[in-house]
């Protein structure tokens, strides 16, 4: 699996094909310009007369302007219509989704998919609290849905995510002090997270997306914003 997952590889491709024709439209009609104008040894290099500031309106060409003006901004309304697409696959609400709030501190990931925390159906003592597994979530069927351990990574212990493959995550976002980012790698997904502000990101891992992969602080939030990762794990 790559890293930046499948939309972005998409729109990856997408916007180096469309930025490699405008680039060799610009080169060819630049080397174009400057080898059919240029000025000969000793020729007149005002043959037309030009006065330096003044734009001769006898070589305006409106065809040219709209053509450089139209055509532009088409392909920017199609690349902007096209990374649309996914960005509205993230923000799009999913009621089916299994909830997974992650909190930013400085500087570590503190992560929870309990559905009964702070409700009324949460039990009533803290012994019970301290007893109750807070780190696994099943279904009604009994299945898997969400595990939160820890694993050593380079020697430091680093919180674990696991979900399920082909479930649907509703990803609550917020901090407890300064803007954080928490980008998930492998699948291309990035968002800011702030105090006192709640945003979410939606989300169903694929089977091609099976495997480990670190979810890391894009937002730089201090002295070890870079140490601030986790790793989430995708399994079937």
């Amino acid at each position: 699996m790559e890293a930046g997952g499948e939309h972005f590889w998409y729109l990856f491709d997408i916007f180096n094909f469309w930025a490699l024709i405008v680039l060799v439209i610009v080169v060819v009609w630049l080397f174009y310009n400057s080898l059919r104008f240029r000025s000969k040894d000793g020729s007149d290099n005002n043959i037309d007369n030009f006065t330096p500031g003044v734009f001769p309106k006898e070589n305006d060409d409106l065809r040219m302007e709209l053509t450089w003006t139209i055509v532009p901004f088409i392909l920017i309304v199609y690349l902007t219509y096209i990374a649309w697409g996914p960005i509205d696959e993230m923000w799009t609400a999913d009621p089916d989704a299994h909830e997974i709030n992650i909190t930013g501190n400085q500087w570590y990931w503190d992560f929870d998919c309990d559905p009964l925390r702070d409700t009324e159906d949460a039990p009533e003592s803290s012994v019970a609290m301290e007893n109750r597994s807070s780190t696994m979530f099943y279904n009604d069927n009994g299945i898997l849905i969400c595990e939160i351990t820890t694993i050593e990574v380079e020697g430091q212990i680093k919180p674990l995510l696991r979900v399920k493959a082909d479930e649907s995550y509703g990803f609550i976002l917020r901090s407890n002090d300064v803007t954080h980012a928490p980008f998930f790698l492998d699948w291309g997904l990035k968002e800011d997270t702030s105090q006192n502000v709640e945003t979410r990101l939606y989300y169903t891992p694929s089977m091609d997306e099976i495997g480990s992969s670190l979810l890391m602080c894009t937002e730089y939030c201090g002295m070890d914003h870079g140490y601030m990762t986790a790793v989430v794990e995708v399994y079937e």
